[in-house]
Parts: C-alpha cells; structure tokens; sequence
C-alpha cells in the first residue's frame, strides 16, 4: 500500500516496501497528487491534459498522459490508478492519500481527528507546472482545505466555552489565530476567549499585535472593530480593578465611547461576538480582508440609529437638488448627503450619469468624478455614496477584480454612513460589498436598513432583488423589482433586471413583454442596446422562448460592446444550446477571454447548461473568485436544475455559504 503525501509537501510512502525511485520522478509524483486532490471520484483525462500541457494540442497532450499512465504504473503496478474511456483515479486499494483522511473527518465532524490530521498547507512550497489553470486548481483546493481546518478549530473552541474549558479555547482559538493571522472575526474570538479565561492584559496585547500584522504586511488601516472590543474589554479590566481594589495600567483606555460596543440593536448581532462567516481564508502569503462584516455592519447601524435626533427620510442621493429648497438646515448649512460648493455638486451630477451606463470606461470615469467631488468637499457624503456604487459596479460585472474593488466600495460606504447616518444609497453599496464576501445575513440587514431609510430607491430595491436572486429566491426578487421598475420607468438597468427575475420566477411571457417595452418598444433603441446587459439577458429570455435567431443576433451585439467576456458568451451558448446546436454553443465559449478573473466559473455554467456535470463541477473547482452575476444564474436558471440536485453542489453551497434553498 502506498501513501502519497500532499498536506504540508508532496511525498510518496509505504509502509511495507521500499517506494520505487521512479516513482519520485517529478512528472509521476505531479499526476499522483492531482488524483490525490481529486479524491475516490477522479479526474477526467481532458482536465490533466490541460493542467500538465497547457500549451500543447489535444493529440500532444493525449499521447504524453498515455505516456505517463504507462510510466507510473510500471513503477507502482498497473492496479494503482484505474481508467476509463474519460477519467482516471486511484485506485484506494493500491494508493491511498493523506488528504482523504483529513477530508473524511471533516465530513464525520470529528473535529479534532481533523486538526490532527491538518500537518501543512496543501503541496505547500511545491510547485508543479507553470499552467495559470492548474495553479488556480491547486490554490482552491489549498483554500477548501485551510477553510475546513479554520472551522474544525472554531468548533472545538466553542464545544470548550460550552463545557466551560477556558483553557482549551483559548489554545483553540490561538491555532486559528495562528492559520488565520489577517481574518478580524477570529482576532476579536480570540480576544474574547482571552477576557473569558481571565487574561485582560493578553486580548488586549493580541489586538495590538493584531494591528501590527495587518498595518506591515497588507499595508493597509486595521479594522476598527477589534480597537473597539480591545477598549471594552480594557474599560471592563479598569471597572473590575476598581471594584477589587487592584492597581492595573493607567495607558488602559476607559472611553465611553467604546464601552458599549458589545451591545447591539435590539435583535440584531452583536460586535464582540460576530457569527462565524465562511469567507475567503487567509494565508501570510496573500492579500486578505479578513473583515468582520457582522461587526462592520451593527456598528455602521448603531451610528445610523444613534446619530438620527428624530426619524426622517434622506431623498434619493441622485435626485437634483432645487436651488433655494431643502439644501441646509435651519441654520443654512448644508446636509452632509449635499454641498455648498456647486462644482462639487456637477462632478457629482456628472459621475451619476456616467454610473447609470453600468459598462466599464463610463464606470472607470465615474470613480473619477465622484473622488474629485469628495476631494472639493470631504464632507460630501452623497460623492463618498457615489463612489461606493461605482466601485461596487466594477467588481459586480467583472471589470475589475472583485477583491480590489469591493474592499473599496465598503471603505466608501461607511465613510457616506459616518457623515449622513441616512444615506440610504450607502448602505445600498454596503450590501453589495457584503454579499461579495458571502456574508448573506448581514447584507440582508444592511439593504432592509436601505429601504428603510430610502423607501423610493429605485436602485435599493434593484440590488435588494439581486441579493434575494443570489440566494435563489427568484419570485421576492421579482416583487423588489417591480416596485423599482415603478419608481424609476426610465432607467434602463431596473427594468432591464425586472425582465430577468420574471423569467427566473416562471414568468417567460410576462419577461418577453418586458423587454420587448424596454428595447423595441423605445424610440432611441440605439442608446438602449448601448447597454450590454440588457442585451444579453434579452438574449436569454428569447431563447427560452424559442426565438433562437433573435438571441443569437441579441448576444452578438452584446459581445461588441463587451468583446470576449465570458457571462455575454454564456447568454450566446444558452442561445445556441436552446436551439439544439451544441457544437456551435461549445465553439461560442470558446471566444472567452481565459485569463479573465471570472473565466472558470462561466466555463463551469456552460458545462452545466450542456448536462455536462461531471465537467461543470471540475471547472467549479477552479473558481478562485464567485462574481455576483453567476449567483444569480447558478441558484436561478431553470436549466441548471440537475446541476443543482446533483449531491456534489452542496459543497458548493457550503463553499459559498448560501443558506438551504427554500
């Protein structure tokens, strides 16, 4: 029986023969690990042909797996990795891996088995080939594995706290600390397990080395909520002092300001104990943003809440303002959603009608206008909401890389909510920044706060309608978007989502009609079909209807305006696997720009759309970052039905953290 090794390396053992020097050469060693990664179920032959010879043809590629087949079996034996006509796999009779193990336990929960078994990163510090696809596979397969061990140490922590083992969760939560130095929720667990144990002096000490981590290495501002919490519990430390007669430090702060922060708003969660999220795990290695968003969240609330004398509601941030009317208060000095300086107030006008074009260079200018706005006047939190929305827009459609854009949209949203605690719109961007990292709840509330604040939002109800078509439920979604629909008639991207979510909720008439009203119904059809989006989800809803040559023409005009991007593609191979041509939907896809961030998702939907499942979950595997858009379609699209009852989506719905479907 052979072992191969990949947790913390790559190693082949036995415990009952010498391992055949062969065996170690580092093509056989690489295709030993990619079947140990892939577990019982495999690998198809196509996939390792494309992670080991990227840059050879299929014939090439073909022969040298042959090949190497040949080669690893003659050293191991020919029973240690099974074929068939398209996958190969160990055979667990002969070969076995470490990793299965591991993974096994955390199937049984049995945690501690788990952590146990968890000695190392997966291949950590070996590299195996210098194909872009196979890196992107081995890094998914490193973070699922780095994400279970974060939540087998956060489990055991808690089944400690609940027995009353102080002690024990604190070493717990130190290990999660240790495999997750950049991640706040678990700074702020930790910090609390330390207070729990009766060591004041170390949570606040870990907060300091917290931030310290967090300023050199990702060169950016440390999250404000494990200050707050390392203030309470200093506050807290002083009051206990004081009650015992003790003399403790006099550099501990005793801020009123922070010494509630453990409460939150009735019924909501709370900042010193932020429910666990599965977010992106972090390494020392890489760009993380480790953010509390439940934290983040009930503290932006409470300002909200607490900053607000009387109830009001904030106009619509984009609505223009009539001279002489509701510009100031009583005292003449203007609201923080306005601004007295009327070049501020145009580049502000003028980022919102660039914005409303949802396509990449209009957005890219948007930013501009809005920072150049916010620049003449830092106190303009409207410019700050803007620019929120245009940064979430960007990493919402895939025009720039999600975690560079939505970290942003989240900084600039907050900043609008600290001047005008009613901005409605920036709480709005807050959801979307929320929903990226997958933090559903929190960003549920943050848009329940927009509409509360904003009830005539035409674009709150629209992002409200995304988040509930992000969880798959399509016919709440249809309602939000109708009522914006109402609110704003002429906006070109809320009807054009109206159409969608009809579709989505089984309304196919009722989305034909929709968009037949807003594209050919127009008399500027050319400013409309301007807008790619709006083509190519026309061009899916014609395709359910059966008019496959309006789709295909729809989705080849949206291609013009956003050439090779690989979600307009996935409309025109919907369009052609509607009419029944599969090879032309295959070749359509094949125009994807492959180095785009979102490539492998949109592949994966194609295979789904195909029933080509075995195919769609390899390339799911792949996926290093979720766009929104693709959520929308994964838990929607009426043809992705089998995807979704096949039992292998449910790691994919634990992946993303999406609650069961209801």
């Amino acid at each position: 029986m052979f072992v191969v090794k990949v947790m913390g390396g790559l190693s082949i053992e036995s415990a009952t023969a010498s391992v055949p020097v062969g065996a170690l050469q580092r093509r056989r060693l690489t295709l030993l690990a990619l079947l140990a990664l892939a577990e019982e179920r495999g690998l198809s032959r196509e996939l390792i042909q494309s992670y080991l010879w990227p840059e050879s043809d299929a014939g090439r590629a073909r022969h040298a797996l042959d090949q190497l087949l040949y080669a690893t079996r003659r050293e191991l034996g020919y029973d240690a990795i099974t074929s068939s006509a398209t996958d190969l796999r160990l055979n667990p009779t002969f070969v076995r891996a470490d990793v299965w193990a591991f993974d096994q336990a955390v199937r049984d929960e049995r945690w501690e088995d788990a952590v146990d078994l968890y000695v190392g990163p997966v291949l950590n510090g070996i590299h195996l080939g210098d194909g872009s696809e196979l890196e992107r596979w081995i890094d998914a397969q490193r973070a699922q594995r780095e994400q279970d061990l974060l939540r087998g140490l956060d489990a055991l922590s808690k089944v400690a706290t609940r027995r009353g083992d102080a002690i024990s969760a604190v070493r717990w939560r130190r290990r999660q600390s240790a495999a997750d130095p950049f991640s706040v929720s678990v700074a702020l667990d930790l910090m609390l397990a330390l207070e729990a144990a009766d060591d004041r002096a170390a949570a606040i000490h870990h907060a300091k080395v917290y931030q310290g981590i967090v300023k050199r290495t990702l060169e950016v501002e440390p999250d404000p909520a494990v200050a707050a919490l390392a203030s309470a519990i200093a506050a807290r430390r002083i009051s206990l002092g004081a009650e015992t007669g003790s003399m403790l430090p006099s550099s501990a702060s005793t801020s009123p300001r922070h010494a509630a922060v453990s409460l939150p708003e009735p019924g909501g969660p709370s900042v010193a104990a932020p429910p666990r999220t599965k977010g992106r795990v972090g390494r020392a290695t890489t760009l993380v943003l480790g953010l509390s968003a439940a934290a983040i969240l009930v503290m932006a609330l409470r300002q909200s809440r607490q900053s607000l004398a009387t109830p009001h509601m904030s106009a619509s941030a984009a609505r223009p303002i009539v001279p002489g009317k509701g510009q100031g208060t009583a005292s003449g000095t203007p609201r923080a959603n306005q601004t007295a300086d009327p070049e501020a107030r145009i580049l502000y006008l003028r980022g919102r009608t660039l914005w409303e074009k949802r396509t990449k260079e209009p957005l890219e200018q948007a930013v501009v206008l809005f920072r150049r706005a916010t620049e003449r006047d830092p106190g303009y939190a409207a410019g700050y909401a803007g620019l929120a929305q245009s940064y979430a827009m960007l990493g919402y459609f895939g025009f720039a890389a999600g975690d560079a854009m939505f970290p942003k949209a989240q900084a600039a949203a907050l900043r609008a909510i600290e001047l005008d605690p009613a901005a409605g719109d920036a709480y709005a961007a807050l959801g979307q920044a929320l929903a990226w990292q997958h933090a559903w709840s929190e960003a549920e509330a943050a848009y329940g706060r927009a509409l509360e604040l904003s009830p005539a939002d035409a674009t709150a109800h629209q992002w409200y309608a995304l988040l509930l078509a992000y969880l798959g439920r399509a016919r709440e979604a249809a309602v939000h978007t109708d009522h914006a629909s109402r609110l704003d008639p002429l906006s070109v991207q809320v009807n054009n989502m109206h159409g969608m979510m009809l579709y989505y909720a089984g309304d196919l008439d009722g989305a034909l009609q929709q968009y037949e009203r807003t594209v050919d119904a127009e008399p500027d059809s050319a400013w409309v079909r301007r807008n790619p989006w709006v083509l190519t989800n026309f061009s899916r809803v014609a395709a359910a209807a059966g008019q496959h040559a309006l789709a295909v023409r729809l989705g080849e005009r949206a291609l013009a305006a956003a050439p090779s991007h690989p979600r307009p593609l996935l409309d025109l191979v919907y369009a052609y696997a509607a009419a029944g041509k599969l090879d032309s939907a295959r070749a359509a896809f094949a125009r994807a720009d492959t180095t785009h961030p979102h490539y492998a998702v949109y592949r994966a939907l194609t295979h789904g759309l195909l029933d080509e499942r075995d195919e769609a979950f390899a390339w799911f595997a792949l996926a290093r970052e979720w766009p929104l858009p693709s959520l929308v379609t994964l838990n929607c699209e009426p043809r992705l039905a089998a995807l979704r009852a096949d039992p292998r989506f449910a790691r994919i719905r634990g992946a993303l953290n999406l609650p069961a479907s209801r």
